[in-house]
């Protein structure tokens, strides 16, 4: 039900499952695991990529803007892009949106229009559970949900890669499911061979032939003698002591589970060291500046760019919504301090603009713009008259 429009609700059928519950795809693969949506996050480079660009975006703040001749204005944010939905609000709903755009490669979006052109509500629909567009026997063209038609003003579709010909997006986990599957393979194995515990950490040998008894009495006595205590070791009888190392295609295994990691980073675009940490890439960056504007530049900005779109058109012609990316652009406090002072001296920022951008509260005559290296608002002569 909508939190702000109820008597203009229009919610989707019992009979259809928003969040497609029943609609659980898995993708075959040469690994013979189950990939699929739910058990892709077993893969932390999944759900590391997965969640950084799903937080990134949901935090950004939302901003509507109209266009009047050459000016800009900023307009407050209609109720329904605060509130999508009675379950969600705005973090949550983009949030879960930019996970289904970065799992499915497709989000679509139910947001029947209000009387004012706003849209009464808006829900995430599970890209499994949309048939695509079907043309009716009038001609109009509908989205097929289940055994219900929607009309397409009604649902907002947005995508990934989109081939010519094509109504939908390639999907990254379907794209990626011999990747992911030999990941989520080789952590089976891992899991498996640790839990089971057959490889001990080293062995005691010996030419000459032992009873079973004699086997488990120098064990014991090698246990007692050594566990947690570094004590030397008296070996006798022609027994030697051999440790079990970590064998060259343990090493190899390693070595490509690194691989796939930064196959699934490349494919999201994202910087490695995101993903695993510090020490991930050899690509250094001088300050968080540079960092956070690399990561919005040649990561976010293209999914920044969809979905400013896509909202976009649940408003009138001359508005806009837009993503608020200072944060990512934020300058350290010495550079912004100087790019302020030389914006406010040549007369293109005040004083109360510049205190607004660093949360600061305004001040008495902070309003007006002054002349260049002085500190006399404009308008005002240089020199004070004489009295």
């Amino acid at each position: 039900m909508s939190i702000w429009r109820k008597t203009e609700q229009r919610a989707l059928p019992q009979s259809i499952d928003p969040y497609g519950i029943s609609a659980r795809p898995y993708y075959a693969n040469y690994s013979g695991e189950i990939v699929s949506e739910v058990n892709v996050f077993a893969s932390s480079a999944i759900l590391s990529a997965v969640s950084l660009l799903a937080d990134s975006i949901a935090s950004m703040p939302i901003d509507i803007t109209q266009r009047k001749a050459n000016q800009i204005a900023r307009l407050p944010v209609p109720s329904v892009f605060q509130y999508p939905n009675d379950k969600q609000n705005m973090f949550e709903f983009m949030h879960q949106t930019m996970t289904t755009l970065a799992i499915h490669g497709n989000a679509y979006i139910y947001a029947p229009r209000g009387k004012n052109g706003l849209p009464v509500e808006m829900q995430n629909i599970h890209p499994k559970a949309v048939k695509g567009l079907v043309q009716t026997d009038t001609g109009a063209m509908v989205y097929q949900i289940g055994k219900q038609q929607f009309a397409k003003e009604d649902i907002k579709a947005i995508h990934w890669i989109v081939l010519a010909g094509q109504e939908t997006g390639v999907s990254p986990i379907e794209a990626l499911r011999n990747t992911i599957g030999t990941g989520l393979a080789m952590e089976r194995f891992l899991a498996q061979f640790y839990g089971e515990g057959a490889t001990p950490s080293s062995v005691l040998e010996t030419d000459g032939a032992i009873t079973p008894e004699q086997a488990q009495q120098i064990a014991q006595n090698w246990e007692q003698a050594h566990y947690k205590h570094r004590r030397p070791a008296v070996l006798q009888g022609g027994l030697k002591w051999r440790s079990i190392t970590t064998s060259a295609a343990d090493m190899q295994m390693l070595e490509h589970k690194e691989s796939i990691i930064r196959d699934i980073a490349r494919v999201y675009r994202i910087p490695l060291h995101l993903i695993i940490g510090t020490g991930g890439d050899t690509q250094t960056y001088t300050n968080l500046e540079g960092t956070g504007a690399a990561f919005y530049k040649y990561t976010l900005l293209g999914w920044v760019r969809r979905l400013e779109t896509a909202f976009s058109e649940f408003l009138p012609a001359n508005q806009q919504m837009r993503f608020d990316a200072t944060e990512f652009l934020r300058a350290d406090l010495m550079t912004r301090v100087q790019a302020q002072t030389m914006q406010i001296s040549n007369g293109s920022l005040t004083p109360n603009e510049a205190r607004e951008i660093e949360n600061r509260e305004p001040y008495d005559e902070g309003n007006e713009f002054v002349r260049s290296n002085t500190v006399i608002p404009v308008g005002q002569d240089a020199v004070p008259p004489s009295k």
